[in-house]
């Protein structure tokens, strides 16, 4: 079997691993009995391509391939095998599957690297406990014991009972924690999850930054009052304060001072909810996203300022609670050079740019040096049954990263 038809299978049989297929799309949480088979399956696959096999303390599955010298910082690739829900079938799977396939093209080349190369499925990528990225916060230490207890999916199910569940010991959680100085660099292949490339006609792309999120939820409270009784003068409405929140976030955005600040509200709950009734309480889910940390925290600020000129003018009272709040990471200028080495090695366009959604290089590249290589995303959909990644783009994304391992690990 070629690499190209065994990686196209190998996504395929991977995507029969679904707690729902009726709905169209995959879904495979973490923790869960499917998600245990696909751990399973995966480890088989990392075997037979030479790789020794473990899971560590909280779930992360590791293929490694020693080098000739292994006590020198190794380098990490690979990603997540986890869904959310009614997913597609290669956001994460095609950085652990085709990071696989890198390392077999590499044995057919008779390399053998100096430093080990360890292939990771990050486990929980997706945030079915609400928090995304949690296998590499944990290992990174941004998530301890305790938050286990606190961290709960939409049933009520604790991360710590979750791992229970799974076989693993929550209270073993500091066993997975990864030293920096033992990590020489992650470089990890990805679908791009946005039209980026696709419009441009690009192959491949080379992240320079992973922008992260400053999230919020927004209560304005007025009066929920009568729609016919009430004349328009006398409004204390709730949601066409929200709706002046939403425009002038817009505006922000598309204002900022780094032209890559996106801001979304994607949640709006309107109160009490009736048609004859002027909406008393708007509840409104922010999220602003930047790789430049600065320009985003400026947004986030005068967001704030407008929407309390906007709670005094329209008489309403505006609250604000800290829904999450992380850094962006700027990649490692030696993985994107080894990366644009390889486009180059094989006549391949890459272009520059940054990552809009999280990945767990996020998280680790708070700690160790990151880069991120993309593929193109078919009308940039993700998160979604008709997510697809066409076979010769898979080819090309593997390519890069087998000739980028090739240079981290000499």
């Amino acid at each position: 079997m070629t690499a190209p038809t065994r990686l196209h299978d190998a996504i395929a049989e991977l995507a029969q691993l679904n707690d729902d297929p009726g709905a169209g799309g995959i879904t495979r949480e973490v923790y869960t009995p499917t998600y245990g088979r696909a751990v399973d399956l995966v480890s088989g696959w990392m075997r037979d391509a030479g790789l020794t096999v473990r899971v560590d303390a909280v779930g992360n599955l590791f293929g490694t391939w020693t080098g000739s010298e292994p006590g020198a910082p190794r380098v990490l690739t690979g990603s997540h095998i986890d869904t959310t829900l009614n997913a597609g079938a290669y956001d994460g799977v095609v950085g652990v599957l085709g990071a696989i396939e890198a390392v077999r093209a590499l044995r057919a080349e008779g390399v053998q690297p100096r430093r080990s190369i360890e292939i990771v499925a990050w486990a929980g990528e997706e945030p079915r406990f609400g928090t995304g990225c949690t296998g590499s916060r944990m290992v990174t230490g941004e998530l301890g014991r305790e938050d286990l207890d606190r961290l709960a999916d939409r049933d009520g199910v604790t991360m710590a009972d979750a791992l229970r569940s799974a076989g693993l010991d929550p209270d073993r959680i500091g066993d997975a924690r990864i030293d920096p100085s033992t990590v020489h660099a992650l470089v990890e292949l990805h679908i791009e999850q946005g039209a980026v490339l696709e419009t441009h006609g690009e192959p491949i792309g080379l992240v320079t930054a992973i922008a992260a999120a400053h999230d919020l939820r927004m209560i304005l409270r007025g009066a929920a009052d009568h729609a016919g009784a009430t004349p328009m003068d006398l409004r204390r409405d709730a949601l066409v304060g929200a709706a002046e929140v939403l425009t002038t976030l817009e505006r922000l955005a598309r204002e900022s001072s780094s032209g890559t600040t996106v801001g979304t509200i994607g949640v709006i709950r309107a109160l009490p909810g009736a048609i004859n009734v002027v909406p008393g309480t708007v509840e409104l889910g922010v999220d602003v996203r930047d790789s430049d940390g600065a320009a985003r925290e400026q947004v986030v600020a005068d967001l704030l300022a407008a929407a309390g000129e906007i709670g005094d003018r329209r008489d309403l009272a505006v609250e604000v609670q800290e829904i999450g709040h992380d850094a962006p990471v700027s990649c490692s200028g030696a993985v994107i050079a080894a990366a644009e080495a390889a486009c180059e090695a094989l006549g391949l366009r890459g272009r520059r740019m940054i990552s809009g959604a999280y990945h767990d290089a996020l998280v680790l590249g708070r700690l160790v040096p990151v880069g991120m290589i993309f593929v193109p995303s078919r009308a940039g959909i993700s998160h979604h049954p008709d997510e697809y990644t066409a076979p010769e783009d898979l080819d090309r994304g593997v390519a890069v990263l087998t000739r980028t391992l090739a240079t981290l690990a000499a």
